[in-house]
């Protein structure tokens, strides 16, 4: 089944939450911060806008 592009922003808005939340443990490794930066990149690169809100959840926006 073909996922619409609606469920592919949610999807990766709760896959940025997480990785946030990983980057912030108390355990996280340098490279767990490493790997959520690039991921926010990727986002930059494909043409989209973000924004993390207080309570760590994300919210992406096509870019104009």
């Amino acid at each position: 089944m073909k996922r619409t592009n609606k469920e592919i922003k949610q999807q990766t808005e709760i896959w940025l939450n997480e990785r946030w939340m990983i980057a912030n443990m108390k355990e996280a490794r340098p490279q767990d911060m490493s790997y959520y930066n690039g991921a926010l990149k990727a986002v930059e690169f494909l043409g989209y806008e973000w924004q993390r809100h207080e309570d760590g959840t994300h919210t992406l926006y096509k870019s104009k």
